[in-house]
């Protein structure tokens, strides 16, 4: 938080939490964080090839997040 989103770090407290999604990293000339991004990426799509092979679906994977 003090490198690519310092300017987001400001607006916090300690003990705040927020929710970030991928996107909001997604265009940040950090390396490391691409690389992270790049990971995700191939993970999430491992994870649908995965679903769609087993005939998994979606409302199946939500059920057991919950």
């Amino acid at each position: 938080m003090t490198g690519e989103m310092a300017d987001i770090n400001k607006t916090f407290i300690v003990g705040d939490t927020y929710d970030f999604d991928i996107e909001q990293f997604k265009g940040k000339p950090d390396i490391n964080l691409n690389k992270l991004i790049g990971f995700y990426d191939e993970l999430e799509n491992l994870m649908n090839s995965l679903s769609n092979i087993n005939g998994i679906t979606d409302e199946e994977l939500d059920d057991e997040t919950e």
